[in-house]
């Protein structure tokens, strides 16, 4: 009887062994499991953040040569559109204006005579249209414009000196001489706007008095030259006189700027 429950309990024993010896096994093998999940999680885990980066370029790459060239483009053509819709809004101004310009310029044509009257003589001024009349600093740079060119050189200086010597230094009234020149320099050619030039003119003249010189600006600021083909547009740059010596003679430096026009 003892002898059985030794023989047992020996079994027992040995099961309990044999248990333990195979338990470690298991053990391993769970912790290997959980090793290639854990590898198997941190491959997926770069792979989609490889994927993120691969997407991030692709949209990088596709806003710069795609989106942002679009863009671009859509922002020029709305620009050109606004400038397009400007310019035809502006238009119907500008035309109204040019219309109302040429209207003025034909009156003054029409009325030439009378103005070129009315600013020498004072005589004929109440015929003039009332137009005319607001913007007669107009009309008469517009008769004085002339074409200045000449084939030979850049501005036909014969034209100028003929008008200086016998216009502009002469009285309208007395017909006489109201001042000497002494000399004359003539400059290069400037634009002055699309096809209107201006070439300065320096000029050193004798006035025996301050009338003299009253009368030679006079002629330029405020009389018309009668003969249309002698006609030239001057301004008044500057002029040298010392006016506390007014009643003697003197010789005076004149600035002046000639204008025309070309075809």
């Amino acid at each position: 009887m003892q002898g059985q429950e030794t023989q047992q309990n020996s079994k027992i024993i040995d099961r309990l062994l044999w248990e333990q010896q195979q338990n470690p096994a298991e053990v391993d093998v769970l912790a290997e499991d959980n090793q290639v999940l854990i590898t198997t999680s941190r491959v997926i885990g770069i792979r989609y953040r490889i994927y993120f980066i691969v997407l991030l370029l692709v949209l990088v790459l596709l806003g710069n040569n795609v989106v942002l060239p679009a863009w671009d483009t859509f922002q020029s053509t709305q620009m050109a559109v606004s400038d397009i819709n400007l310019q035809i809004s502006s238009f119907q101004t500008k035309k109204l204006q040019s219309d109302a310009d040429q209207k003025l310029i034909t009156k003054i044509e029409n009325q030439a005579s009378d103005i070129v009257s009315c600013l020498n003589t004072r005589t004929n001024c109440a015929s003039i249209d009332p137009a005319l009349r607001n913007n007669f600093s107009f009309a008469r740079s517009y008769i004085q414009l002339n074409n200045l060119t000449d084939p030979k050189m850049f501005v036909n200086e014969k034209i100028l000196l003929l008008n200086i010597n016998e216009y502009l230094l002469k009285d309208p009234v007395a017909q006489t001489k109201n001042g000497l020149i002494n000399k004359i320099s003539i400059g290069e050619p400037k634009q002055f706007f699309w096809n209107l030039f201006y070439v300065p003119l320096q000029l050193n003249i004798t006035f025996d008095t301050k009338d003299a010189l009253i009368s030679f600006i006079d002629n330029i600021e405020k009389r018309v030259l009668p003969d249309s083909n002698y006609r030239v547009l001057y301004k008044i740059d500057k002029v040298n006189y010392d006016i506390a010596n007014y009643a003697t003679k003197q010789n005076v430096d004149v600035d002046l700027n000639a204008y025309y026009y070309t075809n």
